[in-house]
């Protein structure tokens, strides 16, 4: 498992974010919260082992993360695009009930 992402930012605001970029990086994978003019809102890392696959093993870390830390939600698995070297998933706010 991976330890929770650093704090947010002040003036972070779930309804500001438009997608997440999730890709792998030397030590597991790396997230960005990114706006619609695909400027970084927030970024984090996940330390999965290498070679560690997005489907599912890293998206069922990250759905519930992005939930309950960031406040946001995606339409089911089949809303990831794989493009290239990196997963992307258009996000919407989400309240924890």
């Amino acid at each position: 498992m991976t330890e929770l992402p650093d704090a947010l930012p002040a003036d972070y605001d779930p309804a500001h974010v438009f997608r997440v970029v999730a890709t792998p990086v030397a030590q597991g994978w790396g997230v960005w919260l990114r706006a619609a003019d695909d400027s970084i809102i927030h970024s984090f890392g996940l330390g999965f082992p290498p070679g560690t696959p997005f489907h599912p093993d890293v998206l069922d870390v990250l759905g519930p993360l992005l939930n309950v830390q960031y406040r946001l939600a995606f339409h089911g698995p089949e809303s990831w695009d794989e493009l290239e070297d990196h997963f992307s998933a258009v996000v919407y706010e989400y309240t924890p009930r």
